[in-house]
């Protein structure tokens, strides 16, 4: 924020000064004779100059009352408060994206984990299936039957296949 710009506070204040300034503005002298039609001219002028500094009185009565509530409520101290909060939401933008780049990296790492485990699980069951051959070709090699061996031979070597395809 500019230092020079008007702070929180400020702007209340004008603001306030700027809607009570225009409640409590003195009427004029034409509205005054048309509300009293039956007055005469040095009562109407007397009426309207009593107008006038009761605005003015009601008008500096109100904004010292304003002030003291907001000396009392500490509200230009909370406001710069609010102020500088925003202005270091504003500036600091890095937070948000380092909390950003935080939960990627996380997700990143979960994924690579579970892919991880499951290359590890397909590797187990392609090595069960590889022992499992090995054993009946040692099988085979021995002699013992080859109609039964063959059909083993042939199951495991289709789950092989699957195994290789799911890799």
């Amino acid at each position: 924020m500019d230092p020079a710009a008007p702070g929180r506070f400020d702007i209340l204040q004008t603001s306030f000064k700027a809607a009570s300034k225009c409640l409590l503005t003195a009427c004029s002298r034409e509205a005054v004779k048309r509300a009293f039609p039956s007055f005469t001219d040095a009562e109407r002028e007397r009426l309207y100059h009593m107008l006038t500094r009761v605005m003015k009185a009601m008008h500096a009565t109100i904004e010292e009352e304003f002030d003291e509530v907001c000396q009392e409520r500490q509200v230009a101290a909370a406001l710069d408060k609010i102020d500088d909060f925003d202005e270091e939401q504003n500036l600091d933008v890095l937070p948000s994206e380092k909390t950003s780049i935080e939960e990627i990296e996380e997700k990143i790492s979960r994924a690579k984990k579970d892919e991880i485990e499951h290359l590890a699980a397909l590797l187990k069951k392609v090595e069960e299936s590889n022992n499992a051959m090995k054993a009946r070709l040692e099988l085979l090699k021995k002699g013992e039957d080859s109609t039964a061996s063959r059909d083993v031979l042939n199951k495991l070597t289709q789950l092989n296949s699957t195994y290789a395809c799911e890799q």
